[in-house]
């Protein structure tokens, strides 16, 4: 890497930061999107009998299985670009990266649905190493979310891939090995830095207080419940 090179991705680097800035908000809220509304429909199948729980399997099978891209541009050009609020005339304005959010929170909403039935199972049968299996895997989920949103660069939003884009586009194709490269260094050194904070977790004081806590709840359920 010559110095002309190495110097223009140091210029760079604060826009490029705050494109990934844009990706960690846009996995953030994908998933907390995503998650709220698979643990409702988890609930609706746990709680629920009938159409209910079959209307929620069903929702969280068909949006687990399509992929995240096609979600993100249905939600592209199907969504309006505004919202007016009836009666008042009041226009709401609905940026790409609120599109972006919509199609990547169909991933964890599908893993949480489906992940918090089969931890409910497993706490109901004993088992709860296996039903504690949801809070690192749940993680995961957010790394996978994180990666994905590279994927909204596709649809006009301003996030790291984008901004590099932009910069080749800038500077000429000469830079594209080396610009990608720094690109995926970001990704690369926050993926091992949340699989490293995950295995923490798992080895964690809260992870053996709540398996402690969850076998005491079973455990005090388990009596109270007629033979």
């Amino acid at each position: 890497m010559n110095d002309s090179v190495l110097h223009l991705l140091l210029t760079s680097t604060p826009s490029l930061l705050e494109g990934f800035g844009w990706n960690v908000f846009i996995a953030v809220c994908a998933v907390a999107l995503g998650s709220s509304l698979g643990a409702l429909l988890a609930w609706l199948r746990v709680r629920r009998h009938g159409r209910p729980a079959a209307i929620a399997t069903r929702v969280s099978t068909i949006l687990g299985s399509v992929p995240t891209l096609a979600l993100i541009f249905y939600a592209v050009f199907v969504l309006p670009n505004e919202i007016v609020v009836p009666g008042l005339g009041l226009a709401i304005q609905v940026p790409p990266w609120a599109k972006a959010v919509l199609g990547l929170a169909a991933s964890p909403l599908s893993f949480t649905a489906e992940s918090l039935v089969v931890a409910h199972r497993n706490y109901r049968k004993g088992d709860i190493d296996a039903a504690m299996l949801f809070i690192p895997t749940w993680i995961n989920v957010f790394l996978i979310s994180f990666v994905a949103s590279s994927a909204s660069s596709l649809v006009g939003v301003s996030e790291l891939v984008s901004r590099c884009n932009t910069l080749i586009a800038t500077a000429g194709t000469s830079v594209m090995v080396p610009v990608y490269l720094y690109c995926s260094f970001w990704f690369v050194a926050s993926s091992l830095l949340f699989t490293a904070m995950i295995n923490r977790l798992k080895r964690s004081r809260f992870m053996a207080r709540t398996h402690r806590r969850m076998a005491l709840a079973h455990a005090a359920s388990a009596a109270h419940t007629p033979a």
